[in-house]
């Protein structure tokens, strides 16, 4: 918050703003500190703290919080967790998003008080540091992993490495996936619900022991910080701890607990220790979670037991087990919806499933978690027993993983209503509060009958409410972004609440689909493509849309049409795009020169190629399409080379919005071609750095000699256009131009 301000740097590097220059330019700078953290996958990721950054041919020191160095393996093998290392390679910052949705990696670093990257490191000394503490915590994890790999297979051992001891490095994406889709994605990391039932059971257990209550209370307060310390004290385990702490600080003091005010002091040291926290997705997630529980939940349930106090007596002891049920329904449907807007602010869309798969996974974790560690206890002295102590463990995440499966498959399983709008999630909030201080009114009422009426229509028109500002439907958006997806091309046309891909692939960036466009889609809200539209089989234009296909496959998105040029019906990628998408359920055409696409307010073109083309090169057969809405048209014409676009000629459109063709390479868009077309506006998406020498400055001089705007997405990341009216308006998101 305060990089606005310009002084978050006093608290993120005592160096002070030279650091972050130096990271600006990618400088080679030498780092010193000790290694915390080690992560081996294709590449070795090494975790510096106590760090200081040295520049070559400097002796002076700047210090720093903490650094993530990631190089080659064989370069870092020597290091061990523990040692002091001096290190030299490429000073960069964490990366910021370049387009709407994609994941912040700064602040999600920061929020681990990790300022820099140092890229490609080579040791220039390194010394072994005292072993104590940090020897033997690594060698406990050790000692885990090896325990949890002989109990049980790869997928189940990985799950259980993160639900004890935060370890997600064996973690598959198709396991991840699951969960999320089940909505359960938070019992694979170390929250609050772990270090709640930790700390009553060391809690419960040390008591029994007949020890004196100061004794027990501060024995349980160090079993608890020493698992922290163990699991590498994530956010979510802290701000429990703390919270433990005060309460059982209470006890000691023989004072009462109060759940927010444990949870405010809390907040107040966590954000004291490292104010970046207040950004923090997982963070705001956690606190969010635990005032629900604390505010929202509990005066929701004060209401309904106010409304039905009449009824107690002689029906109480029926009553009791009866409502048990309906009671964690209440909890779990209350606790969602106070937690909703944060969850779509982070993840953009919600597993409505996961209200009901909680209500049996939460009351089966307390076993999970009993089974497994117990079962890793006793792996040590014997493997059998430790087996036959696991075994519960293995059942249940069997269970865990058979409820992901279907909830992944289920087309009403996750509810993708995108980010809502910061203004709204305010007056979410503020309707709750005001929908709870009426009812409390409502209850004091001496007319139970019609209190009860009331209260119930006005929660049943509250929830409706509420959800319908999440759901945003009065928000058609009518507009073009084009991606920034590196070397190559993606486009997302939407026009009255309906969306089509025009192609999606890049060659810089991998997984583009993945980490692109996917996340695009949900923070817009769309979970329904009317179509996927290709212009060639280059992989710059189709290797993302396949990871899109892939994911139709799941429930939440839906893909109705595969169109491209007729030609590409017989070539092997046409082929294997048609299988994917046939396995998504949807259907496939070839389109051509004459062919009509409506989509909402709009319509497109296609203008070339027709079936009398014999296409012997992909770029030849690009799909050219005249994009046009409420008068304004735009013009995409994929890897087109310049002779095709003078045999073009005659059947191109004048256009306002020109995508410029082949990344704004010098063989296409000739100078004939832009006085036919006569663009305002043109779009070029290409890499910072790429091979090709894209944009040629021929071509950029030819766009500016025929007058266009000329927008880039490798300096202002997505463009998006936008129509208001008959007025157009160009946004970029790297650099808010517009």
């Amino acid at each position: 918050m305060t990089d606005w301000c310009g002084g978050s740097w006093l608290w993120k590097s005592p160096a002070g703003k030279e650091s972050w220059q130096w990271a600006e330019q990618e400088q080679s700078i030498q780092a010193e500190g000790v290694v915390y953290r080690i992560e081996k996958d294709t590449r070795t990721m090494i975790y510096l703290k106590k760090t200081i950054l040295i520049r070559s041919g400097s002796s002076k020191k700047y210090p720093i919080r903490n650094i993530k160095c990631t190089g080659k393996k064989e370069a870092l093998n020597s290091l061990r967790e523990g040692m002091r290392v001096r290190l030299e390679g490429t000073l960069a910052l964490p990366e910021l998003p370049r387009n709407p949705g994609q994941f912040n990696r700064r602040v999600y670093e920061s929020g681990k008080k990790i300022d820099f990257y140092l890229e490609n490191p080579a040791i220039v000394w390194s010394k072994e540091g005292s072993s104590g503490s940090t020897g033997m915590l690594r060698a406990w994890r050790e000692e885990i992993k090896k325990r949890c790999k002989r109990l049980y297979p790869d997928t189940e051992a990985g799950i259980l490495e993160a639900m004890l001891f935060g370890e997600k490095s064996e973690l598959t994406g198709e396991v991840k996936g699951f969960y999320q889709a089940a909505g359960i994605s938070h019992v694979l990391a170390i929250s609050g619900l772990h270090i709640s039932l930790l700390a009553l059971a060391a809690a419960g257990i040390l008591r029994r022991l007949g020890l004196p209550m100061p004794v027990w209370v501060l024995l349980s307060v160090g079993v608890l910080c020493g698992y922290g310390i163990l699991i590498g004290q994530p956010t979510t385990a802290v701000r429990a701890l703390l919270m433990f702490c005060v309460l059982q600080g209470g006890r000691l003091l023989g004072r009462s607990y109060d759940l927010l005010s444990a949870l405010a002091f809390a907040g107040i040291l966590m954000l004291l220790d490292n104010p970046d926290l207040v950004a923090d997705g997982g963070c705001k997630l956690s606190f969010c979670a635990v005032i629900g529980v604390g505010w929202y939940v509990s005066e929701k349930q004060k209401i309904f037991r106010g409304l039905g106090k009449k009824e107690k007596g002689k029906k109480k002891e029926k009553k009791s087990g009866v409502r048990a049920i309906p009671e964690h329904i209440r909890t779990g449907w209350y606790l969602w919806m106070f937690t909703l807007p944060v969850m779509l602010d982070t993840f953009y869309q919600v597993s409505v499933a996961g209200i009901l798969w909680n209500l049996v996974v939460i009351p089966l974790l307390p076993i999970v978690i009993a089974s497994g560690g117990m079962g890793v206890l006793l792996a040590g002295w014997n493997v059998l027993l430790g087996s036959v102590a696991g075994s519960p463990a293995y059942g249940l995440l069997k269970v865990y993983q058979w409820i992901g499966q279907i909830s992944e498959k289920l087309p009403v399983g996750m509810w993708t209503p995108g980010q809502p709008p910061k203004i709204v999630i305010a007056v979410y909030y503020l309707v709750m509060i005001m929908v709870v201080l009426v009812e409390k009114q409502m209850i004091k009422s001496e007319n139970r009958w019609k209190k009860g009426k009331i209260c119930l229509a006005l929660e049943l028109c509250s929830m409706v409410l509420l959800l319908s500002m999440m759901a945003h439907p009065w928000q058609q958006r009518e507009q073009i972004t084009f991606l920034d997806v590196g070397q190559g091309d993606a486009s997302l046309l939407q026009s009255g609440g309906q969306a089509l891909l025009l192609d999606g692939g890049s060659t810089s960036q991998k997984k583009v689909g993945t980490y692109v466009i996917l996340p695009y889609l949900k923070q817009q809200g769309i979970s329904c493509l009317e179509a996927v539209v290709l212009t060639h089989t280059d992989q710059d234009h189709i290797n993302g849309v396949m990871e899109v296909l892939e994911e139709g496959k799941k429930g939440w998105l839906t893909v109705k049409h595969l169109l491209y040029p007729c030609w590409m019906e017989e070539t092997e990628q046409g082929r294997e795009l048609q299988k994917l998408a046939k396995e998504a359920g949807a259907s496939c055409q070839g389109i051509r020169a004459g062919d009509q696409l409506e989509l909402g307010n709009a319509e497109a073109a296609v203008i070339y190629p027709g079936d009398e083309e014999t296409v012997t090169e992909p770029n030849a057969g690009s799909l050219v399409l005249c994009w046009e809405w409420a008068g304004v048209r735009t013009l995409f014409t994929g890897d087109l080379p310049e002779e095709k676009e003078r045999e073009l000629l005659q059947k191109l459109p004048a256009c306002e919005i020109l995508q410029v063709g082949h990344h704004g390479s010098a063989t296409s868009t000739c100078q004939e071609f832009l006085d036919r077309v006569q663009p305002s506006l043109a779009v070029i998406s290409c890499a910072l750095t790429n091979r090709y020498g894209h944009p040629a400055p021929d071509t950029v001089g030819r766009l500016e000699k025929n007058g266009c705007e000329i927008r880039y997405t490798m300096k202002g990341g997505a463009v998006t256009v936008r129509q208001r009216g008959k007025e157009i308006r160009v946004e970029e998101y790297v650099t808010g131009g517009q």
